[in-house]
């Protein structure tokens, strides 16, 4: 299973806070456990636990999202949910939930000593995408369509482009994703959304990221209410360290 692509995002969320470094860039043509180009994958009807409960965490499930909920400490994660280390970003852990989502390869967990698991996500790639990102788009769409059956409508819907060429030349939006300067996904946010969030959850986050301008994937983010207090730890980890 792949994870750089995960964990080189977290890392760039996580700079400045976990002292993380950035793994190596994925390789074009090598094939991972990922979400396919078919147009049935990340359906409606698959997405956030429809899926067999997965065999390392089979008798532990919690009632949040993917089987998980707000305060698991480091300790359950790695002891009781077979979860691992990263050894890239401080605090932050990979593995399995107890209810994977179908077609997503990559999961993580983030969790400080004192506020335990404060943000949580998943992340499904796909080995082939055409140069206007039209695979991660699409999947993106169908992620967002399926958390608004259960959450309500999202906050904000973001496709933005920063350079006009990428408006221009809609045939190179993978590369405007892959620099930054075009991003797309959705948001919901607690006090934001029709239905409240429950389980402690004060965003969800959908995004599309690119891998190189041929690969790319789809994510979605859970940040628990005490998102704020895990920041803090990791500030004040870091600057202790200095």
């Amino acid at each position: 299973m792949r994870k750089s692509c995960l964990i080189c995002l977290l890392c760039l969320w996580f700079a400045g806070l976990a002292g993380c470094q950035k793994p190596a860039e994925p390789k074009a043509g090598v094939s991972t456990a990922r979400a396919s180009a078919m147009p049935g994958a990340l359906s409606v009807a698959s997405f956030e636990g429809q899926v067999a409960t997965s065999q390392a965490a089979a008798t532990l499930t919690y009632s949040g999202p993917l089987g998980l909920v707000m305060g698991i400490t480091e300790a359950e994660l790695t002891n009781k949910l077979a979860y691992s280390a990263s050894d890239k970003v401080r605090h932050l852990y990979t593995g399995t939930p107890p209810r994977p989502m179908a077609d997503f390869s990559d999961y993580f967990a983030l969790a400080t000593p004192l506020s335990g698991v404060c943000k949580i996500g998943g992340y499904a790639r796909f080995d082939t995408v055409n140069g206007n990102g039209e695979q991660i788009r699409a999947a993106a769409d169908r992620m967002a369509a399926s958390l608004e059956e259960k959450y309500g409508k999202p906050s904000k819907k973001k496709d933005a482009i920063s350079a006009d060429v990428y408006r221009r030349k809609p045939q190179y939006w993978m590369v405007g994703l892959k620099e930054g300067s075009v991003s797309y996904g959705y948001r919901w946010a607690a006090g934001k959304t029709v239905k409240d969030l429950p389980d402690d959850i004060m965003n969800i986050i959908v995004y599309a990221q690119a891998e190189t301008i041929h690969q790319g994937g789809v994510g979605v983010i859970y940040e628990f209410s005490n998102y704020a207090d895990c920041q803090k730890e990791l500030k004040k980890e870091k600057t202790t360290k200095l």
